[in-house]
């Protein structure tokens, strides 16, 4: 992977740079624009997108952001963790979820 490569979707979009020590975890940023709703609804997709990349095992060490689209408007839980588990997995940053952990 070059560094900052982007992967997306209607609703989201990740930008991510391998670390070149990996031995750091991997750090997520998240990006809600105010295109996406007042402060409760921004805050809440941070929420949700903060549980929902915790659930991931990755490879390696990562920077990478979220950046949250329109087409996440109005969006349930599980749609979120639908796109955001199908952005990771392309990218190679994770191959799949954690079983261990429930939600």
């Amino acid at each position: 992977m070059k560094s900052g490569e982007s992967w997306s979707d209607r609703k989201f979009v990740l930008v991510a740079s391998s670390q070149t020590p990996s031995l750091i975890a991997t750090r997520f940023g998240f990006s809600v624009s105010k295109r996406i709703g007042n402060a409760v609804i921004r805050n809440q997709m941070k929420r949700r997108l903060r549980v929902i990349v915790s659930g991931f095992d990755y490879i390696g060490g990562w920077d990478a952001i979220l950046i949250a689209r329109k087409g996440s408007i109005g969006c349930n839980y599980k749609e979120i963790e639908i796109s955001v588990s199908k952005l990771l997995i392309k990218s190679g940053m994770t191959a799949n979820r954690l079983e261990s952990k429930e939600r």
